[in-house]
């Protein structure tokens, strides 16, 4: 399994920007513009994934834990939500 860090260095990795301070204690968050992904984690392992779009139209796409390698980019996410 994943830990926070390795989470939050690979979406960082990724291109996501990912706030360190505040927010969910049980989650990694990341944005790109309009454009967030949140891990949440439970009992210190990720067990899914949020990819959301807060404007016009919004959306969202929910998925449990995929991995690690599985973590999508921010283009992905625009190209799927646009």
């Amino acid at each position: 399994m994943a830990s926070r860090e390795g989470v939050r260095r690979a979406l960082t990795d990724l291109g996501w920007e990912v706030k360190t301070e505040g927010g969910a204690p049980e989650a990694v968050v990341g944005a790109y513009g309009k454009y967030h992904v949140m891990v949440s984690f439970e009992g210190g392992d990720p067990t899914s994934v949020i990819i959301s779009y807060v404007g016009r139209g919004g959306g969202m796409l929910s998925r449990k834990w995929p991995g690690v390698e599985h973590l999508p980019t921010p283009q992905k996410v625009v190209r799927a939500l646009s």
